[in-house]
């Protein structure tokens, strides 16, 4: 078959794709007949060098036999082609690139692989609209990308592409949109580069690994254009002299993380339009400027000012505010009033600061909206506010590490949606909350080093209680006796995860991964990730004068299955890390004893404490017996 027949072959298949994505555009095209719409579908599910892996769509609507005649043999005369997430793959057809006609070409979200070619046969003077972002496309960018000059819009984010951009030929003076955002492109960029590119709205060079110097005030007076400029994450070093040049108003977003920034730029006071400002992971110093709250006005609703070297904060007056990210500055003094009148706030992260004083009760005002609340590592003082009534979204709240006390409010028995609560390293007192066990999604339960005493008593209230548990915490407290075999009995929660999936799930709170510390001799030895796989159980106990027994059993209630048990003797004030690695389809496959010691097993025995006596002890009970007949343990303590 020659190519120019191949290529009208692909062409006709993206157009069927197109048409049926948007097909209530097209009434006025004739319907083809039945004979027809057969061939064509024989024709679609033959095809060799794509497969398309959607199969909704309705062929009827671009049958007519003139209209098929146009496409195959006058395909020179195409100016749109547009199947964007429609499932295709296979290499990149190259001659897509062969139709001087072409003015809009739009591939993106399909599964296409290969390069771009180096040299194309034709001029594309009519081509304005180029978007092949989202697909897996590699290789380095040809130059001929950058010297069309009718491009207005080009997309090639989240690829692969790699090498340097051929910047020093780059001279599309209509363009208004560049995205090479998430590839793994090179090079030293020049400021000046852009500065020509006057008709420039949005440029997003994010997430690369570019390098170069730019004064950031020349770069924006400039491009008097711009409403949105990334460029987080590569090695570039923003510079500003602080002046005031015009800056376009209507800036809409603006990411510059870890691009070494060192002061809070003037420049930003004039964009009243800003929805997203991202300044994380940069080395701005000291009092964040009082006119910083005029920014974005009702507009913005992102900001991100954490990893920096912040010390203190503006009067907010952002109310619009979905995501407020201030974690790890040195940030002082009491709560910030004002964020208890941000009502849509979906995100709040004050963690690893110098905040102080009460949690104040008007925290009450904004939890019916709240995913994640972590106000971890700071020095909180008083209670825990009792002001979670209304709190169905509540994924994840983390207090760790502040100097809390009283008892865990009982409010948060409404939050049915928790995954996480972390109230470890504070002063709480009272009992165990066995409330806690009848929330459904609840996996992460920390409550270490606190001053908690008695007896552990589950709630009556439900008959399997923590159904999706993977981390239990509570070491280095007063709690006496056994932990109640129900809450860790059958580890439903581990046996249904990844069971159809090589790919790892991760313990996150709304979109924050949660990441915990394990203590091994009352040494915090190490953090686990920043994602915890929830493949993972972990279990830190510490018991004063007391032994602990863990019963696992594995395999469906009333099979056949066999039962083992782990004796851990705990004297006082040491502990002992516990963590089992319990691999979907694997568990049940191999005895609790080869999991333990094998290459899944992640605590290390022979580190324990001295005096401390472990015994790890195999009981196989006969294959006909069922998984809940009781087995009894001897161990010695």
């Amino acid at each position: 078959m020659s190519d120019s027949k191949l290529c009208s072959i692909v062409f006709l298949f993206f157009l069927i794709t197109m048409f049926a994505s948007s097909s209530t555009s097209f009434n006025n095209i004739h319907k083809c007949g039945k004979n027809q719409s057969e061939a064509l579908l024989l024709f679609k599910h033959n095809l060799s060098s794509i497969n398309y892996t959607n199969d909704y769509y309705d062929i009827n609507y671009i049958c007519h036999d003139r209209f098929l005649e146009k496409v195959i043999n006058n395909s020179s005369s195409l100016k749109f082609l547009k199947p964007p997430y429609t499932g295709l793959k296979g290499k990149l057809p190259h001659c897509v690139f062969n139709l001087h006609s072409l003015e809009t070409l739009n591939l993106e979200g399909n599964n296409f692989t290969g390069n771009i070619p180096s040299e194309i046969p034709v001029n594309l003077t009519h081509l304005t609209y180029l978007r092949l972002s989202h697909n897996q496309l590699n290789g380095t960018l040809p130059s001929w990308l950058f010297t069309s000059p009718s491009l207005e819009y080009l997309s090639l984010s989240f690829n692969m592409f790699s090498g340097n951009v051929p910047f020093e030929s780059f001279a599309p003076p209509l363009l208004k949109v560049l995205r090479l955002n998430n590839n793994q492109l090179t090079g030293h960029i020049d400021v000046q580069t852009f500065r020509k590119l006057t008709n420039l709205t949005v440029l997003d060079l994010s997430f690369n690994n570019f390098s170069g110097d730019w004064e950031l005030d020349t770069l924006l007076s400039s491009l008097k254009n711009l409403e949105d400029l990334r460029l987080s994450y590569n090695g570039f070093s923003i510079t500003t002299k602080n002046a005031n040049h015009h800056v376009n108003p209507g800036f809409r977003y603006l990411e510059l993380a870890s691009c070494k920034l060192k002061v809070f730029p003037n420049s930003f006071r004039a964009m009243k339009q800003l929805e997203v400002l991202d300044l994380s992971s940069n080395e701005i110093h000291g009092q964040i400027p009082h006119w910083a709250r005029e920014i974005g006005g009702n507009k913005l609703y992102s900001l991100n000012l954490s990893h920096n070297f912040i010390t203190g904060l503006p009067q907010f007056q952002w109310y619009a505010l979905f995501e407020l990210y201030l974690q790890s500055n040195l940030i002082q003094g009491p709560f910030p009033p004002s964020i208890c009148n941000m009502r849509n706030l979906l995100s709040l992260d004050m963690s690893n600061n110098r905040f102080g004083g009460l949690i104040p009760e008007c925290l009450g005002n904004i939890t019916s909206s709240l995913v994640t609340i972590d106000m971890g590592n700071n020095s909180f003082q008083g209670t825990i506010p009792n002001v979670f009534r209304d709190c169905g979204t509540l994924e994840g709240l983390s207090l760790n590490g502040n100097q809390l006390r009283g008892e865990v409010p009982s409010s948060l028995s409404k939050c049915q949606s928790l995954k996480v609560v972390d109230f470890g390293n504070n002063h709480l007192t009272g009992t165990f909350p066995g409330w806690l066990g009848d929330l459904p999604n609840l996996q992460a339960v920390v409550l270490k080093s606190n001053n908690f005493h008695g007896l552990i008593q589950p709630s009556s209230t439900i008959e399997s209680p923590f159904p999706s548990l993977r981390v239990l915490d509570l070491s280095h407290n007063g709690f006496v006796g056994q932990l109640p075999s129900k809450y860790y009995q059958d580890f439903n929660s581990m046996k249904n995860v990844v069971k159809s999936s090589t790919t790892p799930e991760y313990l996150s709170m709304g979109n924050k991964y949660y990441s915990f510390v394990v203590a091994v001799k009352g040494i915090q030895m190490c953090k686990l990730y920043n994602q915890v796989t929830t493949a993972i159980i972990c279990i830190a106990l510490l018991l004063v004068k007391y032994m602990l027994l863990i019963s696992i059993n594995y395999g469906n209630s009333g099979s056949k299955c066999g039962r083992y048990s782990l004796a851990v003797a705990i004297k006082a004030t040491k502990a002992v890390v516990l963590m089992v690695e319990l691999m979907g389809s694997r568990f049940g496959a191999r005895t609790i004893f080869d999991e333990l010691m094998g290459s899944r097993f992640y605590g290390d025995f022979l580190s324990r404490p001295s005096g401390t006596t472990t015994q790890l002890r195999e009981i196989r009970q006969d294959r006909n017996d069922t998984c809940n007949k009781k087995q009894k343990t001897d161990y010695t303590g």
